[in-house]
């Protein structure tokens, strides 16, 4: 008599692609590989790989399960890496040397991510050495992930070491999509790589993000041609000194930037740089981010509006609470497309209440930005407080007359998750 199948053995008589699936399914749930949708968030935040696959990740349990299997969870060991020691780094650079480990990398991995934090000591030649070997085994990596928070000069790291990163990924990184830099990409001594290097190395790329650490020569008013990043839809920069190497190149896809300026208030206002490329590149945009831009007196505040007048197809203003409530009172403001507005609550409004808040906005929001239908609320919701749908009597003071206007004007408030929100949820600062 045939042994009777267990349901374990039926599992795993399922065909491959279902079991691929169901991995796939798995690994993004926990993290995407991407998370570019957060930018109100602090590009810090973002920056890395929160969860690192290990000999102690369910990939590696499934790859011991049965050769089926094995096959499968393969693909998504190796899929993502991120190192964030030096040990770390040499480890994965002399692991290269086994066939196996080698193959399986230049076949399955898409990111790389390399992250060296401030307290690291020691990032020399020897580091890059083990870097370039590691980004020569990856020919198939569609996002690559570098921030070392040491300034090169202090390290005595030496020109050659960046062009030879930089032809490395000119060679092995030709599908690369997503670009993570917060790394010194100036050569030693001030003697800058040119922009048409980092053109070349990454013209394929479709989101750009560069942190603080990044840095690159900024093109000089006499070059000419400086090149073209044809797929490049999505730039985010944490120093408006980085508008200055995407000015004046051509970006025929571009439709996002985001940028949040973390200075004091005092130095809230758009600098020459984001003027610039605002100037060149405005028109394209479709979805905007600024954060802390807008500075506390009036008379400067509003040398923002030209700014958002030239992004005559602006559809998505991500902005804080407090920037918006300086620009509402300045009569030249308009942007006729805009129909979502997302705001977060990093800095304070002076605000003293809910009712306050919507007294304020309420009206404006109508005149400033007419096709406007979703406030999108990146702050704090009061979980203590249920929706006007399950109150009886609720008094204007606790938001039912404001809320009342805020339907009555067409505008839904959501939160994060796109669920309805009353003005009375929301925490003003």
């Amino acid at each position: 008599m045939a042994p009777r199948a267990t349901e374990g053995s039926i599992a795993l008589k399922l065909p491959i692609e279902i079991w691929r699936m169901v991995i796939v399914s798995a690994v993004e749930s926990l993290e995407p590989m991407d998370n570019y949708h957060e930018a109100s968030e602090s590009l810090d935040t973002r920056f890395h790989l929160a969860r690192r696959v290990t000999s102690k990740s369910p990939e590696y349990t499934l790859m011991l399960v049965c050769k089926m299997l094995n096959a499968i969870a393969t693909e998504f060991f190796y899929e993502r890496i991120s190192v964030q020691t030096k040990k770390q780094l040499i480890a994965l650079a002399q692991g290269l040397k086994s066939p196996r480990i080698a193959n399986n990398m230049a076949k399955w991995t898409r990111r790389f991510d390399l992250h060296y934090a401030a307290n690291t000591t020691v990032y020399n030649s020897r580091d890059k050495g083990s870097m370039v070997r590691v980004l020569r085994s990856c020919p198939n990596l569609t996002h690559l992930v570098i921030e070392i928070a040491i300034h090169e000069y202090y390290v005595g790291a030496k020109a050659r070491d960046t062009t030879t990163i930089m032809d490395t990924c000119a060679k092995s990184c030709k599908r690369l999509e997503v670009l993570h830099l917060a790394f010194n990409l100036s050569t030693y001594k001030w003697a800058n790589m040119t922009p048409g290097a980092f053109f070349k190395s990454f013209r394929n790329i479709k989101i750009l993000r560069l942190g603080q650490n990044a840095k690159i020569a900024i093109p000089s008013k006499t070059e000419v041609h400086l090149g073209e990043l044809p797929f490049l839809h999505t730039f985010e920069a944490c120093e408006e000194v980085h508008f200055l190497l995407l000015t004046d190149v051509r970006l025929p896809l571009l439709s996002t930037v985001h940028f949040r300026n973390n200075c004091p208030p005092y130095l809230c206002y758009p600098s020459s740089p984001l003027l610039r490329f605002i100037s060149a590149h405005g028109n394209k945009l479709t979805t905007l981010t600024l954060i802390g831009v807008v500075h506390p007196r009036p008379d400067i505040a509003k040398g923002v509006v030209p700014l958002l007048l030239k992004c005559t197809k602006l559809q998505v203003f991500v902005m804080d609470l407090c920037d918006l409530v300086r620009l509402l009172p300045i009569d030249e403001l308009f942007l006729p497309r805009l129909t979502r507005l997302e705001l977060t609550t990093y800095l304070r409004t002076g605000l003293s209440s809910r009712s306050d808040f919507w007294t304020t906005i309420h009206g404006k929001l109508r005149a400033r930005f007419p096709s406007l239908t979703v406030l999108h609320w990146l702050g704090r919701v009061d979980p203590d407080v249920p929706s006007a749908n399950t109150r009886e009597g609720l008094e204007p003071s606790e938001g039912g007359t404001d809320a009342h206007h805020a339907n009555a004007a067409g505008i839904r408030i959501e939160n994060r998750d796109g669920e309805k929100l009353e003005l009375h949820q929301l925490l003003v600062r």
